[in-house]
């Protein structure tokens, strides 16, 4: 084999090393295993037979993440988290946020700490790098032989440099997904709370309910004008308790678009982060080995795929959470559907199709886009429910006279004649238990009446469901 055999060789390696650290950071939010698989691959990438990963916890403490191999159980718990100033190498690594090389640890200046980990470990010649997030060294990834000393190369410290600014990046996503969860957990037990709380709201109202009915039973022979109070107070009642359930909805969903949106925007960042790492990787090719790049673009095509398969779900869920009451927004009835067709997107794509017949461009009317979401995704969802398999959902927009024409059609289970006069009434539903609230159609009525609109439903039980939405094009 030649020298530039070996070196193409060599570069391969190198670069189905890198490559795989970057697949594994990206597949996982897990600190420690991150950190892990980055000690391991540092390892195997230099063919060296140490590696560790410091990382800063406060303003004087260092604290040991990961290393290769891994530590013998009695590896003393003061070195695991250690006083950075006891470590000067590290010390002068975080300051300089440079990387610092031991040719030899024989002959070189060591405080009492360093020598002990170096004993230890049987370690010869050392590369001291930072990981910087932004402009700040958050930890040291420390390389060492053993039993011999060794150089390290230009191109081997920018490899490694490269791979510990992945691994910045990486660290910063992880503690944003911990900060997440815990923002979730503490989201939940509130709405749980809150939830409670309504709860025995409600049992109070209902205690109240049976005195009142023990009162009037014991006065209704005494004078019809106390029944008719009764029945008034019972219909004030009941119109509380569904009061009181529509709080408890409202209390929820509030809760579900702030959590959604809290998601959508954190997801942001590992996309962005993927993205970088998709664009750098083309660039490292076409400069560095692009004989190798048709081989990975089927590879990198694919990443891309799913990255902008995630960016539009991600779009379609900040639409569908915006907080905002303002009803003169210009709303793209065709942008609308295709967010709401991705969001439903894996309730129905194994057991239907969907077809668009868009007679018309320009689809815009005044609105407001956050609401108009709610009302798509309820009708959307209605029919992709109503159909088991082999089905059909067609959606059609033309033109009206001064409005848009929105006609949702499937050929799901159909509704019976006989309840298509309740389906706009609150907590009506004709679906199973626990499978429908009742209220979706009743709120996206209220949606589309607020904008001067129509919704109307053709239905036959057995054939299928047509509905047919009037909206005004607005001033």
């Amino acid at each position: 084999m030649n020298i530039l055999e070996t070196e193409n060789t060599q570069s391969l390696r190198e670069l189905n090393i890198i490559l795989s650290i970057s697949q594994s950071i990206i597949s996982t939010l897990d600190y420690q295993t991150i950190l892990q698989w980055i000690s391991n691959g540092m390892s195997e990438l230099l063919e060296i037979e140490s590696a560790a990963i410091y990382t800063i916890e406060s303003e004087n403490e260092i604290v040991l993440g990961a290393t290769t191999p891994s530590l013998d159980p009695n590896f003393p718990d003061e070195l695991r988290k250690a006083i950075i100033s006891d470590h000067p190498i590290i010390l002068k690594t975080i300051e300089t946020g440079k990387h610092i090389h031991v040719s030899d640890t024989r002959t070189a200046s060591l405080s009492p700490s360093e020598k002990n980990i170096i004993e230890m470990r049987n370690l010869r010649s050392l590369l001291y790098l930072p990981f910087i997030q932004e402009t700040k060294v958050i930890g040291v990834l420390i390389l060492g032989t053993c039993n011999k000393s060794r150089s390290f190369t230009e191109h081997e410290i920018n490899m490694v440099q490269m791979v510990a600014n992945q691994l910045s990046v990486a660290i910063q996503n992880s503690r944003l997904h911990v900060d997440l969860n815990n923002y979730k957990d503490n989201l939940e037990l509130l709405v749980n709370e809150r939830t409670e709380e309504l709860e025995a709201a409600n049992d109070e109202l209902q205690t109240l309910n049976e005195e009142l009915q023990t009162l009037n039973e014991e006065l209704s022979e005494r004078n019809n004008l106390v029944v008719k109070q009764k029945d008034k107070l019972e219909t004030t009642l009941h119109n509380l308790k569904a009061v009181q359930t529509q709080l408890i909805q409202a209390e929820k969903m509030a809760s579900l678009g702030i959590l959604t949106s809290g998601v959508a925007h954190e997801i942001n960042n590992p996309l962005n982060f993927i993205m970088g790492s998709y664009y750098g990787l083309i660039n490292f090719f076409e400069t560095t080995a692009p004989e190798y790049l048709n081989d990975i673009t089927f590879y990198l095509d694919s990443l891309k795929t799913g990255v902008d398969r995630a960016t539009a779900i991600v779009h379609g869920l900040n639409q569908f959470s915006r907080d905002n009451k303002n009803n003169d927004e210009d709303c793209d009835i065709h942008t609308i559907i295709d967010n709401c067709l991705v969001m439903l997107k894996s309730q129905y794509k194994d057991k239907m199709s969907i077809d668009k017949l868009y007679e018309i461009d320009n689809v815009i009317v005044k609105g407001n886009v956050g609401k108009l979401h709610q009302v798509f995704v309820n009708l959307l969802s209605n029919s992709i429910q109503a159909i088991d398999v082999n089905g059909n959902i067609t959606i059609a927009t033309k033109r009206g006279e001064n409005s848009i024409i929105v006609t949702i059609t499937d050929n799901g289970c159909g509704i019976d004649k006989e309840n298509l006069n309740k389906i706009f009434d609150p907590f009506f539903t004709t679906k199973d238990p626990g499978k429908g609230t009742g209220l979706g159609l009743s709120i996206s009525y209220n949606i589309i009446k607020e904008l001067n609109g129509i919704i109307a439903f053709e239905s036959e039980l057995h054939e299928g469901t047509k509905v047919t939405l009037t909206i005004p094009k607005g001033r």
